[in-house]
């Protein structure tokens, strides 16, 4: 499992970092975005927009898998 876990850091290290991390983090930076969360909870937003997002690009993903080993059409 520790072999694993490795290969997969190393994977993930190959990746580029994220282009929107400077964006999100000059978010937290701005001074009323408390109080804007209390009524438009915007940090929620980002986060089940970002995992959606994710899930999509699997789905797309696994989908030309098969089709490229012809297990769909």
């Amino acid at each position: 499992m520790e072999i694993v876990t490795k290969f997969l850091d190393w994977v993930l290290k190959l990746l580029p970092t994220s282009p929107f991390s400077a964006f999100l983090d000059s978010l937290e930076a701005l001074p009323y975005l408390g109080y804007l969360n209390y009524f438009i909870p915007v940090g929620m937003f980002l986060k089940i927009g970002s995992a959606w997002l994710v899930a999509i690009g699997f789905f797309y993903l696994y989908s030309i898998i098969l089709r490229w080993i012809r297990a769909i059409e």
